[in-house]
């Protein structure tokens, strides 16, 4: 019999709660569990692995952008564990137009007269 990944994920995530359940009364920060859908070895890279992980999380959840390179789905319960599925945009987006520097126009600081006084 094969175990696969989500059987593997599983059995982690059941071994860390069993682990949390020897002291129920502790305090704990909130945690953060982030399925990466193209990051960090993942067999598919792409666009349906994040669908797939995002199928499975426990509803409802919400879709953001986290920052200029992610996008994700997720949710929390009552902030005790936040849980969401990550792609980076690169893997989902094409490039419309691509960064630019900055062009500026600036009037001038100095006057001609200040400009030779440092000079």
């Amino acid at each position: 019999m094969t175990t696969t990944t989500a059987a593997m994920v599983a059995a982690e995530l059941r071994r860390v709660a069993d682990a949390l359940d020897h002291d129920p009364q502790a305090v704990i920060p909130t945690a953060m569990l982030t399925f990466y859908a193209n990051d960090y070895g993942a067999q598919d890279k792409g666009k349906a692995s994040f669908l797939n992980i995002a199928r499975l999380l426990p509803r409802p959840i919400s879709k953001e952008r986290s920052n200029d390179t992610d996008f994700e789905v997720g949710a929390g319960s009552d902030g005790a564990l936040w849980y969401r599925a990550t792609i980076r945009r690169s893997a989902i987006c094409t490039i419309v137009e691509p960064a630019r520097p900055a062009v500026y126009h600036c009037e001038p600081i100095l006057s001609d007269a200040e400009e030779e006084a440092i000079a």
